[in-house]
Protein backbone atom coordinates (compact mmCIF):
# COMPACT_ATOMS: atom_id res chain seq x y z
CA UNK A 1 0.00 0.00 0.00
CA UNK A 2 1.29 3.61 -0.91
CA UNK A 3 1.41 6.41 1.52
CA UNK A 4 0.28 9.71 0.08
CA UNK A 5 2.97 12.32 0.07
CA UNK A 6 0.90 14.90 0.92
CA UNK A 7 -0.36 13.00 3.68
CA UNK A 8 3.08 12.17 4.94
CA UNK A 9 4.38 15.56 4.56
CA UNK A 10 1.30 17.25 6.92
CA UNK A 11 1.45 14.84 9.45
CA UNK A 12 5.32 15.36 9.59
CA UNK A 13 4.98 18.86 9.98
CA UNK A 14 2.12 18.74 12.80
CA UNK A 15 4.50 15.85 14.78
CA UNK A 16 6.83 18.56 15.86
CA UNK A 17 9.21 18.58 17.74
CA UNK A 18 8.98 14.53 17.04
CA UNK A 19 11.57 13.54 14.25
CA UNK A 20 9.58 13.08 10.92
CA UNK A 21 8.11 9.62 10.42
CA UNK A 22 10.04 6.86 8.69
CA UNK A 23 8.34 3.69 8.80
CA UNK A 24 4.75 3.50 8.09
CA UNK A 25 3.77 1.33 10.92
CA UNK A 26 5.75 3.93 13.72
CA UNK A 27 2.81 4.87 16.01
CA UNK A 28 2.36 8.70 15.40
CA UNK A 29 1.96 9.65 19.10
CA UNK A 30 -0.75 12.08 17.69
CA UNK A 31 -3.00 13.53 20.77
CA UNK A 32 -6.70 14.62 19.93
CA UNK A 33 -5.91 18.65 18.92
CA UNK A 34 -3.52 16.31 16.21
CA UNK A 35 -6.23 14.12 15.05
CA UNK A 36 -8.42 16.59 14.75
CA UNK A 37 -6.03 18.76 12.44
CA UNK A 38 -5.54 15.67 10.10
CA UNK A 39 -8.94 15.40 10.07
CA UNK A 40 -9.68 18.65 8.86
CA UNK A 41 -6.72 18.42 6.57
CA UNK A 42 -8.80 14.63 5.46
CA UNK A 43 -11.77 16.75 4.78
CA UNK A 44 -10.54 20.21 3.36
CA UNK A 45 -6.76 19.16 1.28
CA UNK A 46 -7.62 15.70 0.39
CA UNK A 47 -11.66 15.97 0.21
CA UNK A 48 -12.42 12.86 2.13
CA UNK A 49 -14.84 12.40 4.68
CA UNK A 50 -14.52 10.82 7.88
CA UNK A 51 -17.20 9.41 9.05
CA UNK A 52 -17.94 9.66 12.80
CA UNK A 53 -17.52 5.36 13.45
CA UNK A 54 -13.65 6.00 11.75
CA UNK A 55 -12.97 8.51 14.62
CA UNK A 56 -10.86 5.97 16.38
CA UNK A 57 -7.92 5.81 18.19
CA UNK A 58 -6.99 2.24 15.80
CA UNK A 59 -7.36 4.58 12.35
CA UNK A 60 -5.03 7.13 13.26
CA UNK A 61 -2.15 5.20 14.96
CA UNK A 62 0.31 4.80 12.39
CA UNK A 63 0.61 6.18 8.80
CA UNK A 64 -0.57 2.84 7.35
CA UNK A 65 -3.33 2.92 9.30
CA UNK A 66 -4.87 6.70 7.85
CA UNK A 67 -4.03 5.24 4.47
CA UNK A 68 -6.07 1.79 4.93
CA UNK A 69 -8.65 3.93 6.24
CA UNK A 70 -9.00 6.21 3.47
CA UNK A 71 -8.13 3.27 1.08
CA UNK A 72 -11.03 1.79 2.51
CA UNK A 73 -13.71 3.80 0.58
CA UNK A 74 -11.65 3.29 -2.60
CA UNK A 75 -10.41 6.90 -2.06
CA UNK A 76 -6.84 7.68 -3.94
CA UNK A 77 -4.51 10.31 -3.26
CA UNK A 78 -1.57 11.06 -5.39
Amino acid sequence: MAIPEKLTEFINANREPLPPVTDPDEPLHMDSLAMMRLVAFLESELGYTVEDEQLVLENFETLNAVSKMIEGKGVRIA
